[in-house]
């Protein structure tokens, strides 16, 4: 009972891993079980974790589970996801997609149900801002490559060795084949910084989600843990996602609102206005000429995007309840197109809407709003708290113009965040204000 009980070692090497998995995630490996199929390592790990935490439950008859808003948000958005497959015409497609919620949601229950202290919670978030360090350095490297050795031998090698790794055989091959690696800005073609991911939007989700942590870090801890946030704000302006500039300016001009608001002396008041006007002129030509084409609706993939984002409206509005299946946009759009070709609505809320209905679309946007909802009141409280949910509002903003959700490296982290809002509102603990 010792080894296995609550503060047997077992159990104490159990929790740890739980700790430093969301540090891990971006970083393992795909797996290639068959031909046809890549399987993210991430989630065979989570699976198992989840199968050892449900035995250890089972043993001990401890209580785990309560509903809550998030809780019940999620279960409805994953029974909603399950009930689209009843009018999905790719079967196939639909179950390999579900699969990939059947086998990552479960991280969310088991954070909860095992790390029941404000120092586990810390330490996890620890791990991960100095992940998302390495991931930065990574990211940097490989522009600076450019010059250095040139696009196309970074292109070849990262194609050809690096992508089959991380993301599996097929998904590599499809990656090198459909490349966003690369930008058109002013005439000149720059590769974009992409770390381990796929693409440089997955990695600016992920150093959106992790940049508030990192700051939340450097104000707690040692002058030095400000390189954390500062490369790390680099490395996303670098990956040219403008998604992900729309979520930073977000957070911005929330920040600019907050200082305001809570921080009322005239002398703050100057600092921030001239903090903001130091930062916006400080970009960098090239991110600037990206940013603001954001605006313009004549330039081709804003129009592109547009005209994609009209099609799956009418999708949606032709199949409200349970939209055309899980998975299955792509094949409504193209009947022809492959499993991993990139067609998607480039909108989270609007590919949710229309592969499993307003119901569920809802449901994931109560979710998102329900782990952002801190920001909404603009009040001083948990400072741990409040970079969580700006990490949650980021995601949400960058979320209109991409679709993570069935990314292996991003839905994890996501959960983890609205795992810990779900723990500190069932928490009694008193919260320290900034």
């Amino acid at each position: 009972m010792y080894f296995w009980g609550e503060n047997g070692e077992a159990m104490k090497y159990y929790i740890y891993l739980l700790m430093f998995l969301p540090a891990l995630i971006p970083y393992l490996p795909a797996l290639n079980p068959s031909e046809d199929i890549d399987l993210a390592a991430s989630r065979l790990v989570i699976v198992l974790l989840f199968v050892v935490g449900y035995v250890y439950i089972v043993y001990t008859r401890k209580s785990w589970f309560s509903l809550s808003t998030p809780t019940i948000l999620i279960l409805f958005f994953l029974f909603w996801s399950l009930f689209s497959g009843v009018i999905a015409d790719d079967l196939g497609v639909f179950i390999r997609k579900y699969l990939v919620f059947v086998t990552i949601f479960p991280l969310y229950f088991l954070l909860l149900a095992f790390l029941r202290r404000r120092s586990q919670w810390e330490k996890l978030f620890e791990y991960w801002s100095w992940s998302a360090l390495l991931v930065s350095l990574i990211g940097l490297g490989q522009f600076v490559f450019q010059f250095v050795g040139g696009q196309q031998l970074f292109f070849k090698f990262w194609g050809n060795y690096v992508a089959p790794v991380l993301f599996g055989a097929n998904a590599g091959v499809a990656v090198a084949s459909n490349p966003s690696w690369f930008v058109n800005i002013s005439g000149v073609t720059v590769l974009r910084a992409i770390g381990i991911f796929p693409d440089p939007h997955m990695l600016a989700f992920f150093l959106g989600m992790s940049i508030p942590l990192q700051v939340y870090f450097a104000l707690q801890k040692k002058n030095y843990y400000w390189v954390l946030p500062a490369l790390s704000l680099l490395v996303l302006l670098l990956t040219f996602s403008r998604g992900s500039y729309v979520g930073l300016a977000g957070v911005i001009l929330w920040l600019a609102v907050f200082f305001w608001r809570n921080y009322p002396t005239r002398r703050q008041r100057i600092l921030v206005g001239a903090l903001l006007i130091i930062l916006f002129s400080s970009i960098l030509p090239p991110v600037r000429d990206r940013f603001s084409s954001i605006l313009d609706v004549y330039e081709g993939s804003n129009k592109g995007r547009l005209e994609i984002w009209d099609e799956a409206l009418g999708i949606t509005m032709q199949n409200p309840l349970l939209g055309v299946g899980l998975g299955n946009y792509a094949n409504t759009v193209r009947p022809e197109a492959k499993y991993r070709e990139p067609i998607y609505a480039h909108n989270t809320y609007l590919d949710l809407a229309s592969e499993i209905g307003l119901p569920g679309a809802i449901a994931w946007f109560l979710l998102l709003l329900w782990g952002a909802w801190p920001l909404l009141l603009f009040k001083r409280g948990d400072l741990l708290n409040l970079a969580v949910a700006l990490g949650v509002g980021w995601f949400s903003l960058h979320a209109f113009f991409e679709t993570p959700v069935y990314s292996p490296q991003i839905l994890p982290l996501l959960l983890v965040l609205i795992a810990f809002r779900a723990y500190l509102s069932s928490s009694s603990q008193t919260r320290s204000p900034i």
